[in-house]
């Protein structure tokens, strides 16, 4: 992170700096609760190693959505509202959090609890969900063949009458 720090004070203006600690925040926190010796976090990572072994590519593919999610509300940010921004950005959280939780089923029910503190630490600065009310999240995208089972289920039940 030292080396982070330097690159963007000596290359980025000011709101860029800004911009890129929003951003990597809830990474800088996870960091300093793994590295520093005695954390109870530490701790409890190191106690469930194998665990992390074997959810660590799925843990992976949450990050990246949540990365993926974030990014295209920045990119749109001009034409959202404050309020429909951030509530945004708090469906995507939550979308990660439950993400991380079907994950960590693969685990102990400490090494999932373990899983859900980390993605806690990870995402609380994403949004400022607890201070507005909570955001309605839009349903996930219908399956390809939803429309085609409803046009048959449609024509079994009231067929054309000719």
């Amino acid at each position: 992170m030292t080396c982070m720090d330097a690159w963007m004070k000596r290359c980025l203006p000011t709101d860029g700096q800004k911009f890129i600690q929003q951003q990597i925040g809830g990474a800088r926190a996870l960091m300093r609760f793994l590295c520093s010796n005695e954390t109870a976090l530490r701790k409890e990572f190191l106690k469930e190693s194998t665990c992390w072994a074997v959810v660590s590519p799925d843990w992976s593919r949450c990050v990246d959505e949540l990365h993926v999610a974030v990014r295209d509300v920045a990119e749109r940010s001009q034409q959202l509202a404050y309020f429909s921004r951030n509530s945004e950005l708090c469906c995507a959280r939550d979308e990660f959090m439950t993400c991380v939780t079907y994950v960590g089923r693969s685990c102990s029910n400490s090494g999932g609890t373990l899983l859900r503190r980390m993605a806690w630490v990870l995402a609380q600065d994403v949004a400022a969900c607890s201070q507005q009310p909570r955001a309605y999240c839009s349903a996930p995208s219908l399956p390809f063949a939803t429309p085609l089972l409803a046009t048959i289920t449609g024509v079994i039940l009231y067929p054309a009458r000719l």
